[in-house]
């Protein structure tokens, strides 16, 4: 049995104008979703401030959750809890015109707003840099071995014959 898919809908054509609020629940099946998407595990509240006006719609999203992640250290899964804010502003109009993050056009004959593919990349664009376990201790041990076996740098006492040389001009120079 296939699981359904999750949405992101509001519904605005029946809403007055003013501050209406909205909380969506995501997890995994909203990232299956979409094609080649780097997270797999997550689970996420996503809470809507949609303001209605009667030329434009302003979106205030606040996104807080939780994404299981690989450790770049050794490798283990971990879970990275994430949160953030954005900002949305929506036009009606024609497609022709450029959009850019803040602003999304849409065509004056829509009833409802889909925010799947906003919320897909904001998600993404919390996601850190750098996802490690905060304490070294809390890594796999047996990874973390490895790698200091791997990384170990054996220093030579013995100067290379080439520098030897040069620093007889350095030492001149002084």
């Amino acid at each position: 049995m296939k699981k359904e898919k999750q949405q992101l809908i509001i519904p605005f054509i029946g809403l007055n104008e003013g501050i209406h609020q909205f909380e969506f629940e995501i997890d995994s099946t909203f990232f299956e979703q979409f094609d080649y998407s780097i997270i797999k595990n997550a689970d996420f509240v996503i809470k809507v401030d949609f303001e209605k006006k009667k030329t434009l719609f302003k979106v205030f999203l606040y996104l807080e959750g939780s994404i299981v992640m690989n450790c770049d250290r050794c490798l283990d899964a971990m879970t990275t809890k994430v949160k953030g804010e954005e900002k949305l502003i929506i036009k009606f109009g024609e497609t022709s015109f450029n959009e850019t993050d803040e602003i999304k056009v849409i065509s004056p004959a829509e009833y409802e707003l889909d925010l799947a593919n906003e919320v897909y990349e904001y998600i993404h664009l919390l996601l850190p840099s750098k996802v490690e376990h905060e304490k070294i201790e809390d890594c796999n041990a047996k990874m973390i071995e490895q790698l200091e076996k791997l990384t170990t740098k054996q220093e030579s006492t013995e100067l290379d014959p080439r520098w030897a040389a040069l620093s007889k001009f350095k030492d001149k120079s002084e």
